[in-house]
């Protein structure tokens, strides 16, 4: 079959079919309808299926649109409160950091910080932010070197490289027993009445003898009770004791700690305070009673009793003002072990906080605490004769501050005493005086 002939086909066929339709329409018209209607009303279902889809849609879309709405509402807010804070925050300053650290400071010593003290004359003659005074010790150079930190007797890291301490002593008195040192580990020189007596590591006495000593400074006579040289002491105690120490290197010693760098390297965040501690004398030599930090601005930031580690043998009322009542658990709930008060400390104090105090070297090592960053009194104000002869803070407070302290008899005040290291230290400042070299070193 050639083409001609099937398209001749397919055009007979399509023409029947449309005849076939065509008789269909004719005969059934009716159901025609029928069905086209049905079709209809099946197209408006569907057309409505899609609408009521469409509607919810469009609802769902409008919820989210308002959830959304929410969400930024509460966004708006989150970042004006920000934005408010952080114009408080500028607005306030360090003061409103000073109060966040005082909350912490609070928690740290559980009960409440003394009331407000008096501002210090220097501090408000000085009108300098602690920024800027930072800046004025390090430029004229009134921190401590590594090798005046040695000679002080500060602790300071080992040649071992290990984390170990060393403390170098150097005598006030001239030793003629040198026979005493180093023959036995356990033999110790009584700092009051140059008597040998006997005492393990641990802090037991191995002979109790009482010693007889005079408690005050020998100037032609004792300023105590006036006798000569040779006099027997005036004062009593039930056994001798020694400062923890000999005189040369001591060390190496691995149980003190190091105050850590912080994170934050800006100068918004330098800090100074000043240190003092009062100590009482145990088995083991001197121990921390009491310690006290004061703030820049002359306010007081910690103040704690300590519990020493060994049993007190003098707790040295006179000079301390500290009693057994203040080292007993019982009488002072507030009493804090030593292991405590360290912590508290070094997260007070960081690597590069500048601390001041006068021959703190002391004060550090009771605490076991190594720290670099030292503005010592002793050294600023160095005595005629040179090193190791030191003035006394109370002279050096009525000299250049024209001001007594240490008058009552109750001992030292080491919150007194840490304000008056901190204004000498301002007077320097201020008159922009640097520190005076020593006259000579002891060899």
């Amino acid at each position: 079959m050639n083409n001609l002939e099937k398209q001749s086909k397919n055009k007979n066929t399509g023409q029947s079919f449309q005849k076939l339709v065509d008789w269909v329409q004719e005969e059934h018209k009716p159901l025609a309808t029928k069905l086209k209607l049905n079709y209809l009303q099946l197209k408006q279902t569907l057309v409505k299926i899609a609408t009521n889809k469409l509607i919810r849609q469009k609802e769902d879309i409008t919820k989210q649109i308002d959830e959304l709405l929410k969400q930024q509402e509460e966004l708006e807010q989150k970042v004006e409160e920000l934005i408010k804070r952080e114009e408080l925050e500028n607005l306030l300053g360090k003061e409103l950091q000073k109060d966040l650290k005082l909350n912490k400071i609070e928690r740290y010593n559980n009960v409440m910080l003394p009331k407000t003290l008096p501002p210090l004359d220097q501090y408000i003659k000085l009108n300098l932010p602690e920024v800027k005074f930072v800046k004025r010790l390090r430029r004229f150079r009134h921190i401590l070197t590594r090798k005046f930190l040695r000679h002080y007797g500060y602790p300071v890291a080992s040649y071992f490289d290990d984390g170990s301490v060393l403390i170098y002593k150097h005598s006030f008195k001239p030793r003629n027993r040198s026979e005493y040192w180093g023959l036995n580990l356990e033999e110790r020189v009584c700092e009051r009445c140059d008597q040998s007596f006997y005492v393990s590591e641990s802090g037991e006495y191995l002979i109790k003898e009482r010693c007889a000593f005079h408690w005050g400074r020998f100037k032609e006579k004792f300023t105590c009770c006036g006798g000569k040289r040779n006099s027997e002491g005036c004062e009593r105690n039930k056994l001798h004791v020694w400062n923890g120490i000999i005189d040369g290197e001591n060390g190496p010693y691995d149980d003190f700690l190091y105050t850590q760098p912080r994170s934050d390297k800006s100068n918004d965040e330098a800090k100074v305070y000043a240190l003092d501690c009062e100590m009482c004398y145990t088995g083991r030599g001197l121990e921390v009673a009491k310690v006290s930090l004061v703030g820049y601005d002359g306010q007081v930031v910690y103040d704690h009793f300590v519990k020493p580690t060994c049993e007190v043998v003098d707790y040295c009322t006179r000079f301390s003002g500290v009693t057994a009542k203040d080292l007993c658990k019982k009488q002072n709930k507030n009493l804090k072990t030593f292991a405590e008060v360290q912590k508290d400390l070094l997260e007070l104090i960081d690597a590069d906080t500048i601390l001041i105090g006068h021959s703190m070297e002391n004060d550090l090592r009771v605490l076991k605490i190594v720290h670099k960053k030292v503005v010592d009194t002793a050294h600023e104000f160095p005595h005629p004769l040179g090193f190791p002869y030191r003035h006394s803070l109370k002279n050096l407070t009525k000299k250049y501050l024209k001001r007594d302290i240490q008058c009552g008899n109750n001992g030292h005040d080491s919150v007194e005493d840490s304000r008056a290291c901190l204004e000498l230290v301002m007077w320097k400042v201020r008159n922009r005086i640097p520190p005076k070299r020593p006259v000579r070193w002891i060899r």
